[in-house]
């Protein structure tokens, strides 16, 4: 389970960079905001079902 602990802090990190990101392009267009928002979304649509597949993975106890 160490392995999963530290894919969530990565996960968390990134999140965290990429919100430090956003906060330093208030010069982006509204429509900018809107594509990485929407990236952002994926990611996390992307995250949970790599947690859905380690859950199935650990069944399977493989």
């Amino acid at each position: 389970m160490e392995h999963k602990q530290q894919m969530e802090a990565l996960n968390k990190e990134a999140l965290e960079k990429l919100e430090a990101y956003m906060m330093t392009k208030t010069s982006a267009s509204g429509e900018q905001h809107e594509t990485i928002g929407a990236a952002k979304d994926k990611w996390q649509a992307a995250w949970n079902e790599f947690l859905e597949t380690l859950l199935v993975l650990e069944k399977l106890e493989i």
